[in-house]
């Protein structure tokens, strides 16, 4: 290697020139390696850096591609390079790069390969939006028969993506980047090692979780490149708040792409098919073979040569064909010219425009207006947040205070509830009807007296019905969170509860109406049958509900809600009673959301069987 100090093309040892000790940087350390001559920088990626170079020996012109330090440092690793570029070149096919030589001294290893002048498929479906049918299909079944020559060998590519796929100035295409390439059987070096193994946008579900791969991982890869041809956009992309390689690949494993015929409705619905088929996450729903997906490229090809010869797909513009701040330059603009239109603010008219520069003239004047009605409008925005913060800060302590005190001082629907180890030994009726204490025997009356109105209450008493919830296992989840005991009293078991107790009082409340939406869930651990609904309680007194609502939704066995009852403007002060159809059968919740703009008292609600 020739130094640039002294002029000596000699040996490199850790970055000196041992003929005169100085330092020679990374650039002039590659100019050669043996007999091959670097001349241009042609890329540069996960694996290594590669070169034009020429070959002086033969005279003749190659890529070389330099594998980067880090991933020769383990013996293991080396000795795995070389069993795969013995494999690589096996491959002898026209649609594959044909690998050369693997050269190799002290500090480096390089993979020689023939010299291919043109562009990859990445900058070429950057530079052409519009891509006939017959080119995708030409350009499919050149990867085809390149992936199925390394499938034949027992090798899978693994890293199949448009910058591996080169476009030649004579028509040929070629696969190249056989670096990531692993037999079909054997252990997998490179993956031990912790190397990013793929190209997170083309990987397979599989690879992604470094469950085993074989040629059908391959397939997934070419499922989303054709995906790409075909409507210009990735199946599976990030949405751009900063997620980006964990994002995509969480896309990866669990959703499913949009049907390229939906983005791109000229594509044949074949076509469409089988890229969905190649993009299945689960590997043995993938077509087997190269060969399997070939014989359906050609049928695709036959049918639309037949209708419409070089149909040609139409692929929507890209969404970011102007960059962000374009757009945005694009609205200040407007906007400002805008401003400037309503203010007056406005050039000189030219001749033959005095009508309308009279008409501005007059329009002068209403400037300071405008101004003061922008500056009142952005003061009113501002007075609105402190608002809402202002009662957002202090609904959470409203709430818990409230709690704290029902908790301590019992109301009179408290009084009304029974004790909780009542409940537990046996049913209690509705909190709004405790069963009344065993009254003290009474003496005898004479036989003549006695009548049989006793008898009569005491089938009323038996024929009362009990609410589920104080039999079936349950959970409740309010609004701000907070879930309640299904032993303890709550809105389904006899208590009324009060909800946004910080609208009693807030600032400004007179000016601002605020309004806030609350819900109340209840689950059963097991469905049940359900006839009636009384919702006793949703009210606010003798506030004014103007602009409020409640909605009760049921959900069936099957997880599906149906709307059983909704109220709009009243809210309720007297039991109201919901029968559900027999038709949905057994439930597994309930529903209950409420919006008002005053503090308002929900329950208690009975759920009857």
């Amino acid at each position: 290697m020739k130094c640039s100090s002294c002029g000596v093309d000699g040996p490199v040892e850790n970055g000196l020139c041992k003929n005169c000790g100085a330092a020679v940087s990374r650039d002039e350390s590659h100019t050669r390696l043996g007999h091959y001559l670097l001349t241009d920088k042609l890329g540069e990626g996960g694996m290594g850096v590669v070169y034009r170079a020429e070959d002086e020996k033969l005279g003749r012109e190659v890529a070389i591609k330099v594998l980067h330090p880090h991933l020769l440092q383990h013996e293991n690793l080396k000795e795995r390079f070389r069993r795969e570029a013995r494999m690589h070149a096996k491959i002898i096919h026209p649609n594959v790069v044909t690998l050369l030589s693997l050269y190799e001294d002290g500090e480096h290893m390089a993979l020689v390969m023939e010299m291919i002048h043109g562009i990859n498929l990445r900058q070429y479906l950057r530079d052409h939006p519009h891509i006939s049918l017959v080119d995708i299909l030409r350009i499919s079944e050149a990867i085809l028969g390149g992936l199925d020559a390394a499938h034949k060998l027992g090798m899978v590519h693994r890293d199949l993506k448009p910058a591996n796929v080169l476009l030649s100035e004579d028509g040929s295409i070629k696969l190249m980047d056989f670096g990531l390439a692993k037999p079909s059987k054997g252990d997998d070096d490179l993956t031990q090692s912790g190397a990013t193994v793929g190209s997170f946008r083309y990987m397979a579900p599989e690879q992604i979780l470094n469950q085993p791969v074989d040629a059908r991982t391959d397939l997934y890869s070419f499922g989303i490149l054709l995906y790409q041809m075909c409507t210009g956009k990735l199946p599976f992309d990030s949405s751009g708040n900063g997620a980006g390689e964990f994002e995509i690949m969480e896309k990866q494993i669990r959703q499913d792409p949009v049907p390229p015929i939906s983005l791109n409705p000229t594509l044949p619905k074949m076509l469409s098919d089988l890229i969905m088929d190649l993009l299945a996450k689960n590997i043995a729903d993938r077509p087997a073979s190269c060969d399997a997906v070939h014989q359906i490229l050609l049928q695709i090809g036959t049918q639309e040569a037949s209708s419409a010869a070089g149909h040609e797909i139409r692929i929507p513009p890209p969404a970011d064909s102007q960059s962000n701040i374009q757009i945005a330059r694009g609205l200040l603009g407007a906007l400002t010219s805008r401003i400037a239109r309503l203010l007056g603010f406005r050039k000189k008219p030219k001749a033959g425009k005095s009508v309308a520069a009279a008409v501005d003239k007059k329009k002068r004047w209403h400037a300071p207006l405008i101004w003061a009605g922008l500056l009142l409008v952005l003061g009113g925005l501002g007075w609105m947040l402190t608002s809402v913060i202002h009662i957002a800060e202090q609904q959470r302590g409203d709430v818990a205070a409230v709690d704290r005190q029902q908790a301590t001082t019992p109301g009179k629907s408290e009084k009304k509830t029974p004790p909780a180890d009542r409940v537990e030994k046996k049913p209690v009726p509705q909190a709004q009807a405790k069963p009344p204490a065993p009254r003290p025997a009474k003496k005898a009356k004479p036989a003549a007296t006695a009548k049989k109105k006793p008898a009569k209450k005491a089938a009323r008493k038996t024929a009362r019905v009990y609410p589920v919830t104080y039999r079936v296992g349950h959970r409740l989840i309010r609004s701000d969170g907070t879930r309640a005991n299904e032993k303890d009293a709550h809105e389904f078991r006899g208590k009324s509860r009060l909800f946004f107790p910080g609208l009693r009082d807030y600032r400004w409340k007179e000016t601002l109406h605020t309004f806030k939406q609350g819900q109340l869930r209840l689950y059963f651990d097991k469905p049940v049958r359900v006839s009636r609904i009384v919702i006793h309680k949703a009210s606010v007194g003798r506030l004014s509900f103007k602009g409020g609502s409640l909605d009760l939704r049921i959900q069936d066995e099957k997880g599906k809600w149906h709307p059983a009852y909704e109220r709009k403007d009243r809210d309720i002060d007297k039991p109201v009673t919901i029968r559900v159809p027999k038709s949905v059968g057994k439930i597994k919740g309930v529903r209950f959301r409420f919006r008002s703009a005053e503090p308002i008292t929900v329950g208690p609600i009975d759920l009857l069987p």
